[in-house]
């Protein structure tokens, strides 16, 4: 019997062992465009003896990547048990050890530092700017600049060859907002006017130069993931757009805490709960439950079965703007939630 035991054990952890090793991992400095499921950004990676880099399409539990830094990591891999999806990863990656992280100057601008990327301003000259009213995306698809000006939202088309930016500007909404958002809006808006810029980038830090000067006429911050999230968690937030109707839709609110990944809410009538992992701008959800009280309001009933089909999507995208969550499927702004005030 006690053979048998020890037999056990040893074929328990032999197991273990194929199944779970820790690897070790370089990660390059700045992410770029890549194609998964859907289209996103991917890390660069050496893994062991590895001479070139590759794209690395999976997430690494407990590693906060932070832009213009290099890293060498401990990694926990995994294989995963059960049925796995075809289009997803056999393993599963657990930060063991930052072993060492190094900043890395930028020589120039790479076209993966700020495509693609929400870049908010935090400097406009030489004056900071703090209020995040401010932002925009270079859509390197469609060679679109659009964003948020200060009250309105705006459009512009661009260039980028090199580290010089060329803007053409475009439309904007015509809305009215208090003084101090309109100034801004008007200062922003006249800078961009000079429609030639040399940018230069530091982690992620940007700046728009006169073209052919040293003089830096604005400067954005590409918020990294942990600030995102440490605005995000823990606060509640309260739907108040779904599929482009905004009204006041009751109890419905959605709530992360980000350092155990469970996420929790009101979805109409009932209490929702589950588990989250996200890879930089898209959140997974899984493990969805819910209270099953009846609902006896038809239109918050309606209200429930379309908030609670979203989050049973299998990826949605979010972005973060001023004081708003906001979740996209494809591309198409599907639910907005505000913080919520009792």
């Amino acid at each position: 019997m006690k053979s048998l035991k020890m037999l056990v054990l040893f074929l328990s952890v032999t197991s273990m062992t194929f199944a779970q090793e820790t690897i070790k991992m370089q990660v390059k400095e700045n992410k770029v465009p890549c194609m998964g499921v859907a289209p996103m950004e991917c890390l660069q990676v050496k893994i062991g003896k590895e001479k070139e880099w590759t794209y690395f399409y999976s997430n690494i539990e407990g590693f906060n990547f932070e832009p213009g830094y290099r890293y060498k990591l401990k990694v926990e891999k995994t294989k995963k048990e059960g049925n796995i999806p075809a289009d997803a990863s056999a393993y599963s990656y657990k930060l063991k050890k930052v072993v060492c992280k190094k900043k890395v100057k930028s020589s120039g601008t790479m076209k993966s530092d700020i495509l693609n990327k929400k870049m908010v301003l935090s400097k406009m000259n030489g004056k900071a700017i703090n209020n995040g009213k401010v932002y925009f995306t270079l859509d390197s698809n469609t060679n679109s600049m659009n964003g948020k000006s200060g009250c309105n939202r705006f459009g512009a088309s661009f260039k980028l060859d090199g580290n010089k930016l060329q803007v053409t500007p475009g439309m904007g909404t015509l809305m009215a907002c208090d003084e101090e958002s309109m100034r801004l809006e008007q200062d922003f808006l006249k800078a961009l006017e000079q429609k030639n810029f040399d940018i230069e980038t530091n982690g992620s830090t940007v700046k728009f130069k006169k073209a052919n000067s040293k003089e830096v006429v604005m400067e954005f911050n590409i918020p990294t993931e942990n600030e995102i999230w440490s605005f995000i968690d823990g606060k509640k937030w309260k739907l108040f757009m779904l599929d482009n109707v905004g009204q006041d839709y009751g109890k419905a609110f959605i709530q992360f805490d980000a350092k155990n990944k469970k996420v929790n809410g009101n979805s109409g009538c009932n209490n929702f709960f589950g588990s989250y992992t996200t890879v930089e701008n898209s959140i997974t959800f899984s493990g969805m439950g819910s209270t099953r009280m009846a609902c006896m309001d038809e239109k918050a009933s309606e209200t429930e079965h379309k908030v609670l089909k979203y989050l049973s999507e299998a990826t949605v995208h979010f972005d973060v703007a001023e004081q708003t969550l906001n979740f996209y499927v494809n591309d198409r702004l599907i639910m907005m939630f505000g913080l919520y005030t009792e």
